[in-house]
């Protein structure tokens, strides 16, 4: 049993007294390579107790175990299910949780073979998924995002024949990224960034894919291109004029929204402003360690400076600290 994910006692004892007890510490194990949650391996672990006490009642051997015998416990024994609790019924978590099993068995040599395991593209998507998950150490989801677009480029290509990069031409792998007119430029990043994800892949295995990496689109996609929201005149003035009304430190939090509306500073600006920056003399304000990483001088509206002499004078506590807010 792993030692990192504790179960009630009743799924742990159809765990160890089933024909899955040698396997739950590789299943554990499975998970975590995976990177599968402590919440979600329970979950998980629990699912595999409640299949196990099936396989027991139902006398089923492990060369059984496959995607038939799994249909089987999903659509004959969990609608009719009368198992003691706790037993999970969820049928998405024992789906999910059962396929990771037949992972796990296969890995080993149990139970029946998966009749699409066959065929090349299947097997080259297992090599790519399991490349992915113990060398590069992708999310779940990475995975299989990748793994379903790399699927459809190779089946585009192949069918159920032999994969032989070397009969793919830049051409190919351009029109498969770019796909029909109209794909946004998020869905071509997104596709471009999977078969360049499998080429590096291959290239690790010795294939020369030079060309062909060379060949992916790369489509502008920035991020905030558009033209950012701003207040209105009228929203600016009702968002001053709400100050007039007191609240806990109301002098502080309208001298801090002068000098993001009238100097436009960035948050981080304003509160690392200090004492020594304003020079009330000359009516100028110094911005030190701006995004430019510069020291940058700009007038002081009179209005900011008033809100911040107001604030200075009748609601700072007194203190050493250099910080104006």
């Amino acid at each position: 049993m792993s030692q990192e994910i504790i179960i009630q006692s009743q799924p742990r004892a159809w765990l160890e007294n089933s024909i899955l007890q040698p396997y739950v510490s590789l299943y554990g194990a499975h998970l975590r390579r995976g990177r599968y949650a402590p919440s979600t391996r329970r979950v998980y672990l629990c699912c595999i107790a409640h299949f196990a006490h099936w396989l027991t009642e139902e006398q089923c051997g492990l060369s059984e175990i496959g995607e038939a015998l799994v249909a089987r416990f999903l659509s004959e024994h969990l609608p009719t299910c009368s198992c003691p609790y706790p037993v999970r019924r969820l049928q998405h978590e024992l789906r999910a949780a059962l396929v990771q099993l037949l992972e796990v068995l296969r890995v080993d040599g149990v139970g029946v073979p998966d009749p699409a395991a066959t065929t090349a593209v299947v097997q080259e998507l297992a090599r790519f998924d399991g490349h992915m998950r113990d060398v590069w150490g992708l999310a779940d989801s990475t995975r299989r995002q990748r793994g379903r677009i790399v699927r459809e480029f190779l089946l585009a290509h192949f069918g159920d024949q032999r994969i032989t990069l070397s009969k793919i031409g830049a051409t190919s792998v351009r029109r498969f990224v770019l796909g029909d007119p109209g794909r946004s430029p998020g869905t071509i990043r997104v596709t471009g960034g999977a078969i360049g994800c499998y080429l590096r892949f291959r290239s690790m295995s010795g294939d020369r894919v030079g060309e062909l990496m060379a060949a992916i689109p790369r489509a502008a996609h920035w991020r905030l291109a558009s033209l950012p929201e701003v207040l209105t005149d009228i929203e600016i003035d009702e968002l001053l004029r709400s100050f007039d009304q007191p609240f806990p430190s109301h002098r502080r939090a309208f001298a801090m929204t002068r000098c993001l509306i009238d100097l436009g500073l960035r948050s981080s600006e304003v509160v690392n402003l200090r004492l020594e920056d304003i020079n009330w003399a000359d009516g100028t304000i110094r911005l030190i360690g701006t995004k430019g990483r510069r020291a940058d001088v700009l007038p002081l509206p009179s209005a900011t400076g008033s809100a911040i002499a107001v604030y200075l004078r009748e609601e700072r506590p007194q203190t050493s600290n250099r910080a104006i807010f």
